[in-house]
């Protein structure tokens, strides 16, 4: 056979597996969802020729509107950018059909940042990590008619209607993702008003250090001060199992969320990753 590009289960998983372990470029996005997942999901697609796979894409969709590239592995054969076109283009018509309005991916290195600039891949902000290393952390005063509770899967379907309603489409968790999220982070709480969940956060411990990934306050229970408790527990938390740090990403442009973390003594450590987006237009 000659050159053809087909969905990844057109493959078998063992030969994909083999692909991904000995294909010397490898780009990957920070992801709940597992490699192997993302072989058997949507918008999977593998080049090949002669039999011999060149190349692989994933770009799963995470909500109705927004997609990010997840996995792209290639041979390094020098030909890798015509792949990365070759497999966008299959990717997209995908997404297109699907009614997704936009395709998301940081950008690591050198050679991301070209081959994603090469593709009319635009800047759409960037991700600033900020760090915390003193964790004696404030007392919070109890907020009359909120609770704080540890999270179980029953909440997960409550998880998303916050997630979707605090978050823009780019940034929003889908279920699976939520739950994949619930399985890793080692401590997940909610917050409650009148028996309804209306925040959330879930950090994930790593020896000394905790990363809170993700918190999300409903838009009717902002400024009420539940993300700053929620965040201050988790701190607490951490400094209890004998933690040293706590890290958390966010947006640049995220003025709300810059503003609470600062107030808690984050600060900015390390580099700034670019976040590049493509709008998918009808042709």
């Amino acid at each position: 056979m000659g050159t053809q590009i087909l969905p990844s289960n057109a493959y078998p998983l063992d030969a994909l597996r083999s692909f991904l372990n000995f294909a010397p470029l490898t780009f990957s996005n920070l992801d709940w969802i597992s490699v192997q997942e993302r072989l058997e999901g949507q918008c999977c697609f593998v080049r090949s020729e002669e039999n011999q796979i060149k190349a692989l894409i994933s770009c799963e969709p995470e909500n109705e509107q927004a997609a990010w590239l997840r996995i792209f592995v290639s041979l390094s054969d020098g030909r890798h950018a015509e792949y990365f076109e070759r497999l966008l283009d299959r990717a997209l018509l995908e997404l297109r059909e699907a009614g997704v309005t936009a395709l998301y991916t940081l950008s690591f290195k050198p050679w991301h940042q070209n081959l994603f600039s090469s593709c009319a891949f635009l800047p759409f902000t960037r991700i600033t990590t900020l760090i915390l290393s003193d964790l004696s952390a404030e007392s919070a005063e109890p907020l009359p008619g909120a609770e704080i509770r540890v999270m179980t899967a029953e909440d997960l379907p409550a998880l998303e209607e916050v997630d979707h309603s605090a978050f823009s489409p780019a940034w929003q968790l889908n279920t699976r993702s939520l739950e994949a999220a619930f399985r890793t982070c080692t401590y997940n709480t909610v917050a409650l008003q009148g028996g309804k969940i209306v925040a959330y956060q879930m950090t994930a411990a790593n020896f000394y250090t905790s990363h809170l990934a993700r918190l999300a306050v409903h838009p009717l229970a902002q400024q009420q001060g539940l993300g700053i408790r929620l965040a201050l527990d988790t701190i607490r938390e951490t400094a209890s199992r004998g933690g040293t740090e706590m890290t958390v990403n966010t947006q640049t442009n995220n003025q709300q969320s810059l503003r609470l973390y600062h107030r808690l003594g984050f600060i900015q450590q390390g580099k700034l990753i670019p976040v590049l987006q493509k709008p998918i237009r009808d042709v």
